[in-house]
Formats: structure tokens, sequence, C-alpha cells
């Protein structure tokens, strides 16, 4: 190898293990993949929980006559 090819060969390989260094940054560990697929399903059962609940009422509401009841 010529000195200027193994310059290059260096430069390059100094910029892949910049880029890895990025990409750590970026793509999620499996335990933090795990962490966070968690959390959005916490989320997601308490969303449902909401909107069920929410549902829920209106449909009672409905049942009892709640426009009358606003209209008091």
């Amino acid at each position: 190898m010529a000195s200027s090819e193994l310059l290059e060969f260096r430069s390059l390989i100094t910029a892949i293990k910049t880029e890895i260094e990025l990409l750590k940054e970026v793509v999620l560990s499996e335990t933090e993949e795990k962490e966070e697929n968690e959390i959005l399903c916490r989320f997601i059962t308490v969303v449902e929980t909401q909107v069920f609940s929410t549902l829920y009422n209106l449909a009672i509401y409905q049942l009892r006559g709640w426009r009358e009841l606003i209209n008091e």
C-alpha cells in the first residue's frame, strides 16, 4: 500500500468510527427498546380505559336524558 492509500484508508476508518458513534445514539439497545415498549403499552392501556369510560358515561347520560339535565 502506498502512503496515500494508507492515509485514505485511515481516514475512511475514522469516518466509519464517527458514524458508528452517531448510530449508537440513535439506535436503541434491547433494554431501552423493551422499556419504551412497556411505557407505550401502559399509555395505550390508559388511553383505552379513558375512551371506554367516556363512551360509557355518554351512554349513561343519553339513557338518563342528559339533554334535560343540561337544560335545567
